[in-house]
């Protein structure tokens, strides 16, 4: 593979990614919103549900794995450096999102229990508050949700399973720092009220600030 342009590619990504985002002139005091628990439990569908009840802006780095392999469809061919540009893009992006958006109200659509002693820092430099949704699911309960999604283009149903245990150890190692401002169980996984209710009351606190 060709050597690939860091500055061309955040480029190609800020035009047909972030500038494509909803809710990018919205304004909202900055909170960010992150979810500990494993693949497919339902993070995208909250995500779209904030998004749509209280106008956050949602980043998703699958979002932004899809625009990647649209712009350089030989990525598909390695997708450890796929994860990497990811990973380095979204670092650049998250310490500059106050110059690009008005809309501080930010859900990262993705596991936070893996990274977050490197992203949460950042946020935190940038004056964000944290919210944090924790999926507190049986094996049972997140076995059933993720074969019913089942895997992606870059990652099959079988590595995301095999995950699962790694997934339980870095959630662990989270949990034993931070404290989630809701819980989501096997009995309220799709019962999105209680978070929006918790969210609007903890922007409704932001805006008195």
């Amino acid at each position: 593979m060709k050597t690939l342009d860091k500055a061309d590619i955040n480029s190609y990504l800020d035009t047909h990614y972030l500038r494509s985002l909803s809710n990018l002139t919205v304004a909202h005091p900055k909170l960010l919103i992150v979810f500990s628990g494993g693949n497919g439990v339902g993070k995208s569908s909250l995500s779209a549900k904030i998004q749509a009840e209280l106008q956050a802006l949602v980043l998703e780095n699958d979002a932004i794995r899809t625009a990647l392999l649209e712009y350089k469809p030989e990525l598909d061919k390695d997708r450890q450096l796929l994860g990497k540009l990811v990973w380095e893009y979204t670092q650049e992006l998250y310490p500059r999102l106050e110059s690009v958006t008005t809309n501080g109200l930010v859900v990262r659509d993705a596991v936070i229990d893996w990274y977050f002693d490197k992203i949460l820092p950042v946020f935190k430099q940038n004056k964000y508050e944290i919210f944090i949704v924790r999926f507190e699911l049986s094996r049972e309960k997140q076995l059933e949700l993720l074969r019913k999604r089942g895997g992606k283009a870059w990652i099959p149903l079988d590595v995301l399973e095999a995950m699962l245990d790694s997934h339980d150890a870095y959630s662990k190692r989270f949990l034993s720092m931070h404290t989630p401002d809701v819980v989501i169980t096997d009995k309220t996984v799709f019962d999105y009220e209680p978070v929006i209710e918790a969210l609007r009351k903890k922007l409704s606190q932001l805006q008195i600030l």
